[in-house]
Protein backbone atom coordinates (compact mmCIF):
# COMPACT_ATOMS: atom_id res chain seq x y z
CA UNK A 1 0.00 0.00 0.00
CA UNK A 2 2.82 2.38 0.79
CA UNK A 3 4.34 1.74 -2.61
CA UNK A 4 1.08 2.61 -4.34
CA UNK A 5 0.75 5.84 -2.35
CA UNK A 6 4.35 6.76 -3.02
CA UNK A 7 4.00 6.10 -6.75
CA UNK A 8 0.75 8.08 -6.89
CA UNK A 9 2.42 10.98 -5.09
CA UNK A 10 5.43 10.80 -7.41
CA UNK A 11 3.28 10.77 -10.55
CA UNK A 12 1.21 13.67 -9.19
CA UNK A 13 4.30 15.75 -8.60
CA UNK A 14 5.63 14.89 -12.06
CA UNK A 15 2.34 15.84 -13.70
CA UNK A 16 2.26 19.13 -11.82
CA UNK A 17 5.81 19.89 -12.93
CA UNK A 18 4.94 18.98 -16.50
CA UNK A 19 1.94 21.29 -16.36
CA UNK A 20 4.09 24.20 -15.21
CA UNK A 21 6.65 23.40 -17.87
CA UNK A 22 3.96 23.29 -20.54
CA UNK A 23 2.60 26.64 -19.38
CA UNK A 24 6.06 28.19 -19.51
CA UNK A 25 6.58 26.83 -23.02
CA UNK A 26 3.28 28.32 -24.17
CA UNK A 27 4.22 31.70 -22.70
CA UNK A 28 7.55 31.64 -24.49
CA UNK A 29 5.88 30.61 -27.77
CA UNK A 30 3.48 33.55 -27.56
CA UNK A 31 6.40 35.90 -26.92
CA UNK A 32 8.19 34.46 -29.94
CA UNK A 33 5.09 34.98 -32.11
CA UNK A 34 4.77 38.57 -30.88
CA UNK A 35 8.42 39.23 -31.61
CA UNK A 36 8.08 37.74 -35.10
CA UNK A 37 5.17 40.09 -35.80
CA UNK A 38 7.19 43.05 -34.58
CA UNK A 39 10.14 41.90 -36.67
CA UNK A 40 7.99 41.72 -39.82
CA UNK A 41 6.67 45.23 -39.19
CA UNK A 42 10.20 46.52 -38.73
CA UNK A 43 11.33 44.84 -41.94
CA UNK A 44 8.49 46.52 -43.84
CA UNK A 45 9.44 49.87 -42.32
CA UNK A 46 13.05 49.30 -43.27
CA UNK A 47 12.11 48.60 -46.88
CA UNK A 48 9.99 51.75 -46.93
CA UNK A 49 12.75 53.89 -45.45
CA UNK A 50 15.29 52.47 -47.89
CA UNK A 51 13.07 53.40 -50.81
CA UNK A 52 12.58 56.89 -49.40
CA UNK A 53 16.33 57.23 -48.96
CA UNK A 54 16.89 56.12 -52.54
CA UNK A 55 14.48 58.78 -53.76
CA UNK A 56 15.94 61.52 -51.60
CA UNK A 57 19.50 60.72 -52.66
CA UNK A 58 18.76 60.39 -56.34
CA UNK A 59 20.89 62.75 -58.45
CA UNK A 60 17.81 64.29 -60.05
CA UNK A 61 16.30 65.12 -56.68
CA UNK A 62 19.54 66.54 -55.32
CA UNK A 63 19.90 68.66 -58.44
CA UNK A 64 16.36 70.00 -58.22
CA UNK A 65 16.69 70.73 -54.49
CA UNK A 66 20.01 72.49 -54.93
CA UNK A 67 18.54 74.61 -57.75
CA UNK A 68 15.52 75.42 -55.63
CA UNK A 69 17.15 76.22 -52.27
CA UNK A 70 20.79 77.06 -52.94
CA UNK A 71 21.64 80.31 -54.61
CA UNK A 72 24.73 79.28 -56.48
CA UNK A 73 26.09 80.25 -59.81
CA UNK A 74 28.33 78.15 -62.01
CA UNK A 75 32.01 78.80 -61.55
CA UNK A 76 33.94 80.40 -64.32
CA UNK A 77 37.51 79.49 -65.03
CA UNK A 78 40.00 82.29 -65.48
CA UNK A 79 42.63 82.31 -68.11
CA UNK A 80 46.15 81.27 -67.23
CA UNK A 81 47.58 84.77 -67.82
CA UNK A 82 45.15 86.32 -65.34
CA UNK A 83 46.05 83.64 -62.83
CA UNK A 84 49.76 84.47 -63.20
CA UNK A 85 49.04 88.18 -62.76
CA UNK A 86 46.93 87.50 -59.70
CA UNK A 87 49.60 85.27 -58.20
CA UNK A 88 52.40 87.76 -58.91
CA UNK A 89 50.37 90.65 -57.41
CA UNK A 90 49.82 88.70 -54.22
CA UNK A 91 53.53 87.96 -53.97
CA UNK A 92 54.38 91.65 -54.43
CA UNK A 93 51.83 92.70 -51.84
CA UNK A 94 53.21 90.22 -49.28
CA UNK A 95 56.78 91.49 -49.64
Amino acid sequence: MKKVLFLTFLFSILFILLTFLNYKIEVIETEIRDLEIINKKLEKDLVFYKSEWEYINSPENISSLSNKYLDHKPAELIKFQYFIKLFSNERLNNE
